[in-house]
């Protein structure tokens, strides 16, 4: 759990939240409040703040049986780039997409330069992201699942040690 909580963070989602998901996720049957608690020794008050969180992303499910999850962590990470998406991925074409119609900065050739190479960099993001969309989850989760096995094939498997 506590590795889901460094990776989730890492991804801006609450580390509390990504304990929960993952511990419903594991468990595969429903769990009360207090027993969530007692098994990831958080207080009440972050328990529900959790729960909070996961229920508004419509990542679990309470009922008298306790709280459930049918959502595995690729989910949550789809989600969470989806809203890193709506927050970036348009800001940044607003602010760089002006250097396109202009020459840039004239009196500066080399801020130009870095600023297209910047705006081209985002463009690429946005077409990426524009492909990905046209797949469902479940595809996309594939087709990264193997382009992962053949990295591994072709020797991007981390080392017995566990290292890359």
């Amino acid at each position: 759990m506590e590795w889901l909580a460094e990776v989730g963070a890492r991804w801006g989602l609450p580390a509390d939240a990504c304990r929960v998901h993952g511990l419903l996720y594991l468990m595969t049957r429903p769990l009360a409040t207090d027993a969530i608690a007692a098994e990831l020794a958080l207080t009440p008050a972050a328990i529900d703040d959790a729960l909070a969180w996961l229920a508004a992303e419509e990542l679990v499910a309470g009922n008298p049986e306790g709280w459930t999850t049918e959502a595995d962590p690729w989910l949550l990470m789809l989600q969470t780039l989806e809203k890193r998406r709506q927050r970036e991925l348009v800001p940044a074409l607003a602010v760089l997409g002006p250097w396109r119609q202009s020459a840039g900065d004239a009196e500066n050739p080399i801020v130009a330069r870095q600023a297209k190479r910047l705006l081209e960099l985002v463009e690429d993001l946005a077409a990426i992201d524009a492909g990905t969309k046209r797949l469902s989850p479940r595809t996309l989760r594939r087709v990264i699942g193997i382009g992962g096995r053949a990295a591994r094939l072709f020797g991007g498997a981390p080392n017995k040690g566990g290292n890359l």
